[in-house]
């Protein structure tokens, strides 16, 4: 049955907004009069859904947490025996959020109305990560889908902890940054103006420090707009470039290719990586079919190119850990691990054992990086304050020995 949202008065005037279910606006607008409600206003769920997915600036995407949330529900729902339509049902009732009760209700209709779970994520007009969907689908296929929830929630979770640690790592070191340009920003264009403005009835040549900074305050006072502008300009060339994937290719091995930014990339890689295909295999998804699901989970094209190229050998005949070290981009840890795991028939408790060391090689490296930036920017930010008192004092100190 379709759902709507509602607006209607109370008896005393005030505002109330819910979701009901029924046959038609008409059978809605009738229940909420029967209630002593007057309304206002009356919405499909999936209407309102896909005007806001339309819009390119305002998408509704899924938050990780409430996705895990969700899924966390779902599992303990069908593992009690409860059917797929009633679970969805259950937790649209008891969404915490506004979006989250837009997108399970729409799932939930789906699903009544008789598409399998993985088609109606797809057709909900929510963007959802495409590893999510295919995993989904893969645990339907083979009929393990509430082991497939299981391992899914918990993976989801510890992903999210580890966004959430380096989300907070990087509060301090932006913040520095944002404060560094501002204050460089404020005394370029206010201070160095009017201080170093004494020196212009003065019969006196500037410094080259202190003229050169004149020049640079005065260009940045006058074209401000225009190097606004042409920053807006470039974010928007760089983000229809970013739309083909051939420029996705180049900028990936480009950040592969620096020595401090390789080893991060290649280990989060890497641990997503095992970790989806533990889950898969461990919920009965072969291993051709994980290894294809589990590619759509590595951002970078240049290692995501392997893993498909790695599904292939598998198909035809060859070990995985065979084909992880031809791939050549694999951890040596890692490799062993599934090396011993095809040999012991524990593949996929590998597969989890090397995704944990791996996260928490990530979790030691952003933590290295960031004490690292951290005086690095101070120097930095430092050495342009230095350079600015510099450029200002010169003039006085040269007068000085003028007058001297």
């Amino acid at each position: 049955m379709p759902s709507f949202e509602y607006q209607a008065l109370t008896a005393q005037g005030k505002t109330k907004k819910g979701t009901l279910e029924g046959e038609s606006a008409r059978q809605v607008r009738q229940q909420l009069r029967d209630r002593g409600l007057t309304p206002l206003e009356v919405t499909p769920v999936a209407g309102k859904r896909k005007r806001l997915s339309d819009q390119a600036l305002f998408a509704a995407k899924v938050p990780i947490a409430d996705l895990s949330l969700m899924t966390r529900q779902l599992y303990t729902l069908l593992g009690a025996g409860m059917p797929l339509a009633d679970a969805l049902r259950s937790v649209a009732n008891q969404a915490d959020t506004k979006l989250l009760k837009r997108f399970s209700t729409g799932v939930y209709e789906k699903v009544a109305e008789g598409h399998a779970y993985a088609q109606a994520l797809m057709q909900s007009g929510f963007k959802l990560p495409n590893d999510y969907i295919a995993t989904i689908r893969a645990g339907e296929e083979s009929g393990h889908l509430t082991e497939v929830l299981s391992r899914m929630a918990e993976s989801i979770e510890k992903q999210e902890k580890i966004r959430k640690k380096m989300r907070s790592a990087l509060i301090y070191p932006v913040l520095m940054i944002v404060m560094a340009i501002a204050i460089i920003l404020f005394l370029m264009t206010f201070v160095v103006p009017k201080v170093v403005s004494v020196f212009d009835n003065m019969d006196q040549e500037l410094p080259p420090l202190t003229q050169g900074l004149l020049n640079s305050s005065a260009f940045l006072d006058q074209h401000w707009l225009a190097l606004l502008l042409g920053l807006m300009i470039i974010g928007i060339f760089y983000k229809s470039l970013m739309r083909h994937e051939r420029w996705r290719f180049r900028r990936d091995q480009f950040g592969l290719a620096i020595p401090a930014l390789r080893k991060f990339l290649i280990y989060s890689s890497a641990a997503r990586w095992a970790r989806t295909l533990g889950v898969l295999h461990a919920s009965g998804v072969s291993i051709t079919e994980a290894l294809k699901i589990s590619a759509e989970v590595m951002t970078l094209l240049p290692l995501k190119r392997k893993v498909l190229q790695m599904g292939n050998e598998v198909r035809e005949g060859q070990k995985l850990h065979a084909s992880m070290r031809k791939a050549g981009f694999f951890p040596p840890l890692l490799l062993n691990l599934v090396e011993t795991g095809e040999g012991n028939g524990q593949i996929d408790t590998m597969l989890l054992k090397g995704a944990e060391h791996y996260e928490e090689e990530v979790e030691s490296a952003a933590a290295t990086l960031v004490s690292l930036l951290e005086p690095l920017m101070i120097v930095v930010m430092g050495g342009v304050v230095l350079t600015i008192v510099l450029a200002i004092m010169l003039p006085i100190f040269q007068m000085n020995s003028m007058v001297g």
